[in-house]
């Protein structure tokens, strides 16, 4: 079993604490045990965030910064050639439905990488 270190246990049982008296206080009807919660959960996220960043720096290299420059191409692609169409009962931005529809896009690309990433190694299972 892995043994964390002190500030880690500390953290951990005033996250738990803080976590049971939020829960306590949104059964009791009040507002503050969800501010509270999502506080705790925005705080966690960002502790996650700087912690997953850093990790990654240190260990960054070159076929990292090509993979991570290829997803900025595919981004700003898909960027480019989503439409900016809006409806007024649809309530956004040019800019905000060109977003969704690269983020469409981006996801479009996602299933097809998969889909052939999964063809292509059962193939090749096959085939040896």
């Amino acid at each position: 079993m892995h043994k964390s270190s002190p500030i880690g246990t500390i953290a951990m049982w005033a996250i738990g604490v803080l976590g049971a008296i939020f829960t306590v206080l949104i059964f009791m009807g009040k507002d503050i045990g969800i501010d509270g919660g999502l506080w705790i959960a925005y705080l966690a996220l960002g502790v996650a965030v700087v912690a997953a960043i850093a990790f990654a720096a240190l260990s960054i290299d070159k076929k990292s910064l090509i993979s991570i420059g290829g997803f900025f191409v595919l981004v700003i692609l898909a960027y480019l050639i989503s439409g900016g169409e809006t409806r007024p009962e649809w309530n956004i931005t040019e800019g905000t439905s060109k977003w969704i529809g690269a983020g469409l896009i981006l996801t479009y690309i996602s299933l097809i990488g998969a889909v052939g990433a999964i063809l292509y190694g059962e193939i090749t299972r096959m085939i040896k």
